[in-house]
């Protein structure tokens, strides 16, 4: 353990203790040198440069990016004070991740406002709808005067990034404007770690982030190693664990998803969620032969992890299930169109997710999951969902996004992981025709979801400690 990672140390030179005991550091940093910034806005103008004709053909094609155009230049509504607590999640997974923060901050600081940032649409789509009360915005791009220019109208009394975010132009604002940042939840996976040992030059920018709150050992270590003085470093757990209710009941199937597929008693659901380009037609193909194996319907839902990308899963799935035979069997619908009123084709369907915010109901049909982004070369998604639904799930082979979960789950047989398509229908093939194995993984993989709560209160200590300490 890289030393003085663990609470209660001695407060050593350079840092400060508050009255509960806990190790913070004064806020004395190297200063980065000006040429630093400007060779980063100019790679950052190039890089934008070189996107933008791909950018503006997202925003003739897809509302949302015209409705944050402003706020991604920093052109947000002001705030009256600064009673405002930012928190920032990427996409919907850091978004959903923060829910327990802001719940313990609301309850013990009723006073203090939310504002919660996201990067992505659908990021921005999910904070909407799950914290109805809060402001949610795009987070700035961070070039030239934009992030300095949120950060003047929002006025932060602190700023919550989960996970790990650096954006130099963003860290450099609040440092002028004195506001406090921390990192919640967070979390370096061995390729960001690699690539950040390649431009450790540019690394001052960390120096930027008062306190790092992360989820292991492991993320600490890679942290200490990037010059991170240990002190300004905390091991709290996984929030992501205590975002998740472990069903003690076989949760109930969506009423919705079961009428629209017209679900047989013989019949088994495959559920494939967040799936990436490239898996749609694997999946296809790997169920179409399970078909025949198994000598019994079949069912494959997807959802898309970006819904925009949808109708290529639907080629992808109607090409697959021509080729083997089986078109008229299974018709492939869309989600938003049956919804609409479509008329509904014969056969047993399929069905493509093509909306934000159901993968939760699809999984609640499914007899066994498979979480995407593992089959190719994304990285994973997120497995734990399905897991506390009390799902049998199989993940690719690809998931160093998601290292730290996968090994833990692998570790105790509550997740099975397959090694390419041909190993992925193997693993199907076991989980759906042995029932007794695969409700002894779901409950082993309960029981270790269970075992790691209580990432939050130690979260909200660390944060609340901090806000003290700086008087915010």
């Amino acid at each position: 353990m890289p030393r003085g990672l663990a609470n209660g140390t001695k407060p050593r030179a350079g840092t400060q203790a508050d009255e509960g005991g806990t190790v913070y550091p004064v806020r004395s940093r190297t200063p980065i040198p000006r040429p630093l910034f400007w060779f980063y806005n100019l790679i950052y103008f190039v890089v934008f440069f070189a996107w933008s004709p791909l950018f503006l053909w997202k925003m003739l094609w897809d509302r949302s990016y015209r409705r944050g155009i402003g706020e991604r230049m920093g052109f947000v509504a002001a705030e009256p004070d600064s009673d405002v607590i930012w928190v920032h999640g990427v996409s919907v997974g850091e978004v959903k991740a923060a829910a327990p923060i802001i719940a313990g901050l609301r309850a013990v600081m009723p006073e203090k406002r939310v504002v919660v940032s996201s990067t992505t649409p659908t990021g921005r789509q999910v904070a909407e709808q799950l914290y109805p009360d809060a402001r949610v915005i795009y987070y700035p791009l961070d070039f030239a005067r934009f992030p300095a220019r949120a950060l003047g109208r929002i006025q932060p009394c602190c700023v919550l990034l989960m996970e790990l975010e650096v954006w130099p132009n963003f860290l450099r604002a609040a440092e002028e404007r004195d506001v406090p940042v921390m990192v919640v939840n967070g979390r370096i996976s061995e390729r960001s770690f690699r690539g950040y040992q390649r431009i450790s030059w540019f690394l001052p920018q960390l120096d930027r982030i008062d306190l790092f709150l992360v989820q292991n050992l492991t993320y600490a270590a890679r942290l200490n190693e990037l010059g991170i003085t240990a002190s300004r470093i905390r091991i709290t757990g996984n929030v992501k664990y205590d975002c998740l209710t472990v069903m003690s009941e076989p949760v109930v199937p969506d009423a919705e998803f079961t009428e629209l597929l017209g679900i047989g008693p013989e019949e088994a659901v495959v559920v494939a969620g967040s799936t990436h380009p490239g898996e749609p037609r694997r999946l296809a193909a790997a169920v179409c032969r399970l078909e025949r194996r198994l000598g019994r319907s079949l069912r494959l839902v997807i959802a898309p992890r970006h819904p925009d990308k949808s109708s290529g899963a639907i080629d992808d799935m109607r090409r697959e299930v021509a080729q083997a035979g089986l078109r008229e069997a299974h018709p492939v619908l869309r989600l938003t169109q049956e919804r609409d009123g479509a008329r509904r084709p014969v056969g047993a369907p399929w069905l493509v997710v093509d909306t934000i915010g159901d993968l939760e109901k699809a999984y609640s049909v499914a007899d066994v999951v498979f979480v995407g982004g593992s089959l190719v070369r994304h990285g994973g998604q997120n497995m734990l969902e399905p897991v506390a639904l009390g799902k049998p799930t199989v993940v690719g082979p690809h998931v160093w996004n998601f290292r730290t979960d996968v090994d833990l789950l692998l570790a105790g047989k509550g997740l099975l992981q397959a090694t390419d398509e041909v190993d992925l229908e193997e693993k199907l093939a076991f989980l759906l025709s042995s029932p007794a194995e695969s409700q002894a993984l779901v409950r082993r993989a309960q029981q270790l979801i269970t075992d790691n709560h209580g990432a939050v209160d130690v979260t909200l200590e660390n944060v609340l400690a901090l806000m003290k300490e700086r008087g915010v």
